[in-house]
């Protein structure tokens, strides 16, 4: 099961890289910053290490927020990537494998959502305003009907990512059981 967890890991890490390749050069590196490829990366890292405490989250935040993100957006660009169906399914998918054996950590939700609050700081000031990575600048134009300002929007979305988080957390803990708390706790418990 090991080596099918670490074959796993790979279509992500190319995934990734093409994206890299992509964006290289075009002033839109910052995009590497989205949620979704970032949870896509801490997948993969954690299938690599056996890690839960990373694929735990990753996979709360695939399901909870990032696939019903990304068809909102797929609906309404009414358009979508080969690239893009493969980023968005192929960590949530390996995830499952890994989390089907070792049971999803205690707290995956409030980690998944640490880290959103963290890249949602970081976007702000770290990536170019006109690429809006996260909507960490302005509302989406769907967001804006709910939220016209960009903070309504940050705490609209906030809010929103919370309770999506702890949702797909209460079912995914259905399917597969609970497996060590992430942080140090669950470190330790994965060097053992």
């Amino acid at each position: 099961m090991r080596a099918l967890e670490v074959c796993c890991a790979l279509p992500i890490f190319v995934i990734l890289a093409r994206y890299v390749q992509e964006k290289r050069g075009t002033g839109r590196m910052g995009e590497m910053l989205f949620a979704c490829h970032v949870a896509a990366l801490a997948a993969a890292l954690g299938l690599l290490a056996g890690a839960a405490w990373l694929v735990g989250p990753a996979f709360v935040f695939f399901v909870g927020v990032g696939i019903p993100a990304w068809l909102i957006e797929a609906v309404a660009a009414r358009k979508v990537a080969l690239l893009s169906v493969g980023a968005h399914l192929a960590p949530p998918a390996s995830a499952a494998l890994h989390l089907a054996r070792r049971g999803l950590p205690e707290g995956s939700a409030l980690s998944a959502w640490g880290a959103f609050v963290a890249l949602l700081l970081l976007s702000y000031v770290a990536t170019d305003p006109a690429l809006n990575v996260n909507l960490a600048h302005r509302p989406s134009r769907e967001m804006a009907y709910f939220a016209p300002t960009p903070w309504s929007a940050r705490l609209l979305m906030l809010g929103a990512t919370l309770g999506a988080l702890l949702a797909a957390e209460w079912g995914a803990a259905r399917v597969f059981g609970r497996g060590a708390a992430p942080g140090l706790p669950g470190v330790i418990h994965a060097l053992s």
